[in-house]
């Protein structure tokens, strides 16, 4: 069997914890939930924090919170992940796509600011493959922004004072993610009104004036989660000391990486712009036995049916970008392989 791309860690840890609340008969929302929260809320300095059946059940709420509507506007990048689109698509908002800057994973807070009409009701940012952006810019633009932290899940707030700066965070607990508590998501905010909006909207308010949406986590994704979480640290550490392993190779071949490594990130993906035709890309690593994927594909402008012209950057790395294996559970046979093939890949 080859090395696939992208691989959850599971152990024992969480298959126990998923077996508890089955004999206990915890399987709907209840005190696992509750103490996933807190330790995400701890982890990330967040006042409120709310777990959610999927990523995009987080972003439909976080857009409920901030009463947007038919007829509003949120500022979205293009080279993103599809959760904020599909969600908005449900409050019959419109999308304003929004190229990436040059030699970045993300929009400029200036780009973003050029694009702030009087119907933009927020702006959604991410730190892409666990590179850090600097949400102290975002942050004023005067206008709510929407963090999406799944790709650093798990950094701490101290590491860096200008993250964890939205007036609402999202994150994503898919397989692929820091952590996994199989699908699901968490939204964070510091704003009580954000919250109590949230929490109704989740669950159903007792008066039925706000519809509830039934976008609670169970117990037994919480479980899983808690037991990941209590180990986010191991993760991110192995996640960078599998980077340093590639990028080592990476300096013996044309290919290139955006950014330098750096301690600070947290390595989500390890993306790579290969010198070299798709064809040749493809065939190289299936023989290699060894899975690369495009970590964003398609870019959003194609979902929308716009014009790749207008958005050079997104659309480039949506079509070129291509990520390594870089998961917790890869053997040092596996990562050793993976670094060989590259160095030898020129």
């Amino acid at each position: 069997m080859g090395i696939v791309g992208s691989k959850p860690t599971i152990t024992r840890k969480e298959l126990e914890g998923v077996l508890d609340c089955m004999i206990q008969d915890e399987l709907t929302t209840g005190t696992t939930v509750k103490k996933l929260e807190a330790h995400c809320a701890q982890m990330t300095g967040m006042k409120f924090c709310l777990a959610t059946s999927s990523h995009t059940a987080a972003y439909h709420l976080a857009f409920k919170a901030l009463d947007i509507t038919s007829g509003d506007e949120v500022i979205i990048p293009s080279y993103f992940n599809s959760a904020p689109l599909s969600a908005l698509q449900l409050c019959g908002a419109k999308p304003v796509l929004v190229d990436i800057d040059d030699g970045a994973f993300s929009p400029s807070a200036e780009q973003i600011s050029e694009l702030i009409s009087e119907r933009t009701r927020a702006v959604v940012v991410g730190h892409l493959f666990g590179f850090p952006l600097d949400m102290e810019l975002f942050s004023r633009l005067n206008i709510p922004v929407i963090e999406d932290i799944s790709h650093i899940f798990g950094k701490e707030k101290g590491e860096d004072v200008n993250i964890f700066k939205g007036s609402i965070l999202v994150s994503s607990f898919s397989p692929e993610m820091m952590i996994t508590t199989g699908n699901g998501g968490m939204v964070f905010t510091g704003n009580s009104r954000y919250y109590s909006q949230i929490r109704d909207y989740r669950n159903g308010a007792p008066s039925a004036a706000i519809p509830g949406f039934d976008y609670a986590m169970t117990d037994l994704q919480g479980a899983m989660g808690i037991s990941q979480v209590l180990k986010i640290k191991n993760f991110i550490k192995r996640r960078k000391d599998i980077a340093k392993i590639y990028y080592d190779a990476l300096q013996k071949t044309p290919h290139q990486s955006i950014y330098s490594f750096n301690d600070d990130f947290t390595y989500q993906s390890f993306p790579i712009l290969f010198d070299s035709i798709p064809e040749k890309i493809e065939k190289f690593w299936k023989k290699q036995n060894i899975q690369i994927f495009k970590p964003v594909q398609p870019a959003l402008h194609d979902y929308c049916e716009l014009r790749g012209l207008d958005y050079p950057r997104s659309d480039r790395f949506s079509k070129k970008l291509f990520s390594l294996p870089i998961y917790p559970t890869l053997t040092r046979k596996e990562i050793e392989k993976v670094a060989r093939a590259l160095s030898m890949f020129v």
